[in-house]
C-alpha cells in the first residue's frame, strides 16, 4: 500500500532545468522590508514547517531583530526572477479520510504538503506583485472573487443571488452550471501560461519566476 500511495501522491517529476544564465532584470523593483513584513502578517504562527523545520515564528523574530538578513536572502531571487530548486522540496503527510468503507484505494487518503516557510514568504511577495500587475493591466475577470483582497466566496454567492433575483422579477428562469476541475493547477501548461503572461504585459522577471515555479 505504501508504494501505491507514493505513486499516487508523489509521481516522478521531470528533472529541474535551470535557466542557462541568470541576469538581473531591469523590470524588477527592489524588494523592500515592508513587502517582507506584509507577507509575514499573512502567515499563521501555528502552521507546521517544512523539511528545514524552521517555523514562521523563528523567521519573524529574525526579521524583527535584523530585517536586512531576509532582505539579502530574498532580494536576489526577485531581481533575477529565479525560483531555486532547493526551495521546491517538501514534506508530505498522508492522512486517511474519515468514514471511508475501505482504505485500499489512494482516494481514501489526502495529503498535506509542508514546504519551507521562507518559500511561503517569497511566494506571498511574488503573489502580491502579480496581483498588482494584473490589476494595473486589467487582466482580472469581472467575476473573479477568489484570491483577491477584499473578495471571497461570500461575494460570489451574493453576485449569483443578485443575478437570479434579477431574472425572477420579469418571471424569467435562470440556471447555473458549477464545475469542479480536478487537478487543474497540476495540469497547467507552463509554456502556455508564460505566453499569456507576456502577452498580458506582465513584467519579465515575474514571468520567469512563475515559469520556474
Amino acid at each position: 500500500m505504501n508504494n501505491v500511495l507514493l505513486d499516487h501522491f508523489f509521481p516522478p517529476n521531470e528533472p529541474f532545468s535551470p535557466p542557462p544564465r541568470l541576469r538581473p532584470n531591469k523590470s524588477a523593483p527592489p524588494l523592500t522590508t515592508d513587502e517582507i513584513a506584509a507577507a509575514f502578517s499573512k502567515c499563521s504562527p501555528t502552521s507546521a514547517p517544512g523539511p528545514d523545520g524552521i517555523p514562521y515564528s523563528t523567521w519573524k523574530q529574525v526579521n524583527k531583530i535584523n530585517p536586512s538578513i531576509l532582505l539579502h536572502i530574498l532580494a536576489p531571487l526577485v531581481l533575477l526572477g529565479y525560483h531555486p530548486a532547493s526551495l521546491k522540496s517538501s514534506k508530505g503527510v498522508v492522512l486517511d479520510k474519515p468514514g471511508k468503507p475501505s482504505y485500499e484505494s489512494p482516494s481514501s487518503f489526502r495529503i498535506i504538503v509542508l514546504i519551507r516557510t521562507i518559500w511561503k514568504v517569497l511566494e506571498r511577495i511574488i503573489a502580491a506583485r502579480l496581483l498588482a500587475a494584473a490589476r494595473l493591466r486589467g487582466l482580472w475577470h469581472p467575476n473573479q472573487c477568489g484570491s483577491l483582497p477584499g473578495l471571497s466566496t461570500y461575494d460570489a454567492c451574493l453576485t449569483l443571488t443578485h443575478d437570479v433575483k434579477t431574472l425572477q422579477r420579469p418571471r424569467r428562469k435562470g440556471s447555473s452550471l458549477f464545475l469542479d476541475i480536478k487537478a487543474g493547477f497540476d495540469n497547467v501548461d507552463n509554456t502556455t501560461l508564460a505566453r499569456i503572461m507576456r502577452e498580458g504585459g506582465i513584467p519579465p522577471y515575474l514571468v520567469s519566476w512563475v515559469s520556474l515555479f
